[in-house]
């Protein structure tokens, strides 16, 4: 079979014979798209499949009648896995479950399983690989490891290729990752995994290697079909260009011991002549002797490359295709040359490593969720996640008045936990300390991952959040779940003084006018938050009851469809144990500043607004919490680019009256016009010891009085509004206030 076009990639069942009916693999499409977006990467395949058969074009036709290939050398190579996780148990593979592929793989790639299920016209053409797979024991730098990684990431959920942030050298090392969810989506199944094809290599290189959904990582073959594909096999009926199983679309696949077919994407049709009937190839020896070779008249359907449910096998010809593969100048030969070997650590024995401690908090009052964020009495589940060792002794210590502050338990697993509530405010000091099996004890402190608010509920009128580290703002704890750019954190400017809170959107990793755009950890997915103190609204049950704020935000398209960052504000009234939605704000309502390139800090008042939120009666409890989460979001056209800026709030509140009323900072000053600038109605604020009539008037640019009001000032304050009808014209506008014998006129701004 010599013919050529994309690949593909699947594992439909165990060896076993256990059947997963319409999986598949998006190695096909994922190539067809890499090909797409660079035309030259087709030549470079057609250039690669020549150079394969000029080294396989004089086939020796006596290796028909071994049990094995011509060539008995073993090949080995290093492997490095990066489980990308959310801590749960079908994501947070073991190490065992790693240890066990990697032996798996090695049995089928030497052919160490029983095969004699293979049905008599192919006994004869099953393939010895002779490829050995090593868990790395030296990383990139040269230290020691057992060769898994993990992080925690949203991105386990569909993030694909952007979660291969922590790929180590494909020159050196064959890249594996784990996520709990392939995102991609093909027509007629559910994909599990796929691979980068060896050619694919020159336009991204950053990709290379393979990528399979957790909870298939102990299928059977999944994981062997994928590495076929990573050493240039390709599906038996790629050729065809059609999806699997479509009838009379036969194929075939630059290997002529797999006879062709349309593929099966499930089942086991043993027998299927559609596509093979009198099937032969004729060879040339060296001095040009013909050779006729008569193969099975029925598809090879038992192929680890064919998707159905009683895959077992490679041919000797798709072994002679990968150690080929393996010997060409396409990025695979430098894994297995000896110096690559050494640096690696590839021949070297697994070290023992001491375990790397780490627990994930959860919510159970919610479903398991993770929550970092507690109030007093509440509890939280701390599950052990500890990994790189066997553990024989675990561990954990905590601070603030913890309900159990010490746990030790001897030979814990990830079903290990304790549940803790705490009494005291603030920042919880936690420690582990894990005992390895015969590696020691490593001890891990955690000071600032989980927080407490406080156990008293502020007063409203006594909530005016300005953000400052010298206040308030150690009381409003920010949450970085994932570690990454994109964060809450203290700025350095705000709406009244120089501070605020600042959501970090600018995605420093682009630079569209250059061109150059991130390949890997897109925002996608991200989310971080911050907590209020906890209020006490129980005074506010009837009547209007607000939360107040100012905003100045920008994002950096000025394209609507991209302009998808949000802000979810949630409340508690339970101490945290259950969150409620209470607004969400978008597009313009979060980013006033329109468009800009520059990473954006506001420079004025008038770059602000004011927001207010009517809060329901169902949260004007005597303890409630409100939780502000930022999504950043991300463009539509495929390059997962944060297509947000930076977003600022300051001068949080609560009060009966709306933004820009409640919130004005008046000082020594009597008289102030809030919100101003205004494009709707405003308030004159006027403080008076004497509580005197205020009597306002308000006249436009030619001196016209368009407006005025009398009001009797109660308990030395009065708000005084100037409606938005007396606003109809956009402009400048001066408002008199008089009280008493005093006067002040000052400017309105309207737009």
């Amino acid at each position: 079979m010599k013919k050529t076009t994309s690949l593909l990639l699947l594992s439909a069942s165990l060896l076993s014979g256990t059947a997963f009916a319409q999986q598949k693999c998006a190695t096909d499409e994922l190539h067809k798209q890499y090909i797409k977006e660079t035309p030259a990467l087709a030549d470079r395949e057609r250039e690669f499949n020549e150079q394969i058969s000029r080294t396989l074009s004089h086939l020796d036709v006596r290796a028909l009648h071994r049990t094995t290939t011509v060539d008995d050398t073993i090949i080995d190579i290093p492997v490095a896995v990066h489980i990308q996780h959310s801590y749960i148990t079908s994501d947070f593979i073991t190490d065992d479950a790693v240890y066990n592929l990697i032996k798996r793989m090695n049995n089928t790639y030497s052919l160490n399983y029983d095969t004699s299920s293979v049905i008599k016209p192919f006994k004869k053409f099953v393939g010895k690989a002779n490829i050995r797979f090593h868990l790395a024991t030296k990383d990139p730098l040269g230290q020691a490891t057992t060769g898994i990684t993990r992080r925690f990431s949203y991105l386990t959920m569909g993030g694909d290729n952007q979660v291969k942030m922590d790929q180590w050298s494909p020159l050196n090392y064959y890249n594996i990752w784990f996520e709990n969810t392939i995102g991609m989506a093909i027509a007629g199944g559910t994909v599990l995994a796929y691979a980068q094809f060896p050619t694919d290599f020159d336009a991204r290189s950053f990709y290379d290697g393979v990528i399979c959904a957790a909870p298939f990582i102990g299928d059977g073959t999944t994981m062997e079909h994928e590495t076929g594909h990573y050493f240039s096999l390709y599906h038996p009926w790629n050729s065809s260009g059609a999806a699997c199983g479509t009838p009379g679309a036969c194929g075939d696949d630059e290997v002529d011991d797999t006879p062709p077919t349309i593929g099966h994407p499930s089942g086991c049709a043993l027998y299927d002549t559609a596509c093979a009937f009198n099937y032969f190839k004729i060879y040339l020896d060296s001095v040009g002797t013909p050779t006729l070779v008569n193969y099975p008249d029925t598809t090879n359907t038992q192929n680890l490359m064919d998707y159905a449910d009683c895959e077992l096998m490679f041919t000797k010809g798709q072994v002679d295709r990968m150690r080929a593969c393996l010997k060409t100048d396409i990025h695979r030969h430098n894994l297995y040359d000896t110096f690559n070997l050494r640096i690696t650590g590839a021949m070297d024995a697994r070290p023992d490593l001491t375990p790397i401690p780490e627990f994930f908090p959860t919510n159970p009052s919610a479903a398991g969720k993770f929550q970092y964020f507690t109030c007093p009495g509440t509890p939280l589940k701390f599950s052990n996640r500890t990994w790189r060792d066997t553990v024989t002794n675990l561990t954990m210590t905590f601070s603030n008045g913890a309900s159990t502050p010490t746990y030790t338990v001897a030979n814990p697993n990830y079903n290990s936990s304790v549940t803790n509530s705490f009494t005291d405010q603030g920042w919880v000091n936690i420690s582990m300390a894990a005992t390895g099996n015969h590696s020691g004890t490593n001890t891990v402190a955690f000071t600032n991952s989980i927080y407490v608010a406080d156990a008293n509920a502020f007063q409203p009128e006594n909530v005016v959040a300005e953000f400052n580290p010298a206040e308030d703002l150690a009381k409003w704890p920010t949450f970085n779940y994932y570690n990454n750019e994109f964060k809450w954190q203290h700025a350095g400017v705000g709406f009244y003084d120089n501070h605020s809170m600042m959501y970090a959107g600018f995605d420093s990793r682009v630079n569209p006018t250059l061109g150059v755009y991130p390949v890997t950890g897109t925002p996608k997915g991200d989310f971080d938050d911050f907590f209020s103190v906890p209020v006490d609204l129980s005074g506010m049950a009837t009547g209007p009851c607000n939360m107040n704020f100012f905003t100045s935000g920008a994002s950096r398209s000025s394209n609507s469809f991209d302009i998808t960052d949000t802000m979810i504000i949630y409340y508690s009234t339970d101490h945290a144990k259950t969150w409620v939605p209470l607004t969400t704000l978008a597009k313009g309502d979060l980013l006033n500043k329109g468009a800009t390139y520059l990473p954006y800090v506001p420079t004025s008042n008038a770059d602000w607004v004011a927001k207010t939120i009517n809060i329901p009666t169902a949260a004007r409890g005597s303890y409630v919490v409100f939780r502000f989460r930022y999504q950043p979001g991300v463009d539509h056209n495929g390059y997962l680019v944060s297509t947000g800026n930076n977003f600022y709030m300051d001068r949080l509140s609560f009060g009966k009256y709306p933004a820009g009323v409640n919130d004005v900072s008046m000082g020594n000053v009597d008289v102030a016009i809030v919100p101003n600038p205004t494009n709707s109605n405003a308030f004159v604020v006027v403080k008076d010891a004497n509580n005197n009539t205020a009597h306002v008037i308000v006249s436009d640019i030619a001196g016209k009085v368009i407006y005025t009001v009398d009001q009797q000032i109660v308990g030395n304050e009065a708000r005084i509004e100037i409606p938005q009808t007396a606003l109809q014209a956009k402009g400048i506008y001066m408002v008199q206030t008089t009280t008493g014998i005093q006067t002040k006129t000052q400017k309105l701004v309207v737009y």
